[in-house]
């Protein structure tokens, strides 16, 4: 049985489960050939998302193609057991002392996360969110939120 939310309802079911974790994946595309990295992430109220990193491959396909994927997920036990969301959006990275930088870097102190200066923030800019639960037993959820709506 498929469960529909209303559109209040579906943006507080994702923030909500995106601030009961921290982890994700980051799927970029560089050269045509997709990656996926494990990130830690930090969400502000206005649903962009902000990823502290140090270096890596990254950062190069982000700036030849500055589209990507979120994926935060509960363990996967089965395909009707599994809660998560995709973001899909733009990317931008926020040097050291940039506005970008800062701007994150609020956020993500705010989340009692300390950063070192040594990193680098990237920013994700939603512009769809893919909500998926089938943790309830005989019940599945999956919406799509278009933000630029």
């Amino acid at each position: 049985m498929n469960n529909i939310l209303s559109k209040e309802d579906l943006k507080n079911s994702i923030t909500n489960f995106l601030k009961e974790h921290i982890q994700g994946s980051l799927a970029t595309v560089i050269d045509n050939v997709p990656r996926s990295s494990p990130v830690l992430y930090f969400l502000s109220d206005d649903f962009n998302i902000y990823i502290v990193s140090a270096g890596g491959e990254k950062f190069r396909a982000i700036e030849k193609n500055n589209n990507v994927c979120l994926l935060v997920n509960t363990e996967y036990l089965d395909y009707r057991r599994i809660k998560g969301v995709q973001i899909f959006g733009s990317a931008q990275i926020g040097d050291i002392n940039s506005n970008l930088y800062n701007e994150g870097k609020k956020i993500i102190e705010n989340n009692n996360f300390k950063l070192h200066g040594d990193e680098k923030i990237i920013k994700i800019i939603p512009n769809e969110i893919i909500y998926l639960d089938s943790t309830k037993t005989g019940e599945r959820t999956k919406q799509i939120l278009k933000l630029n709506e």
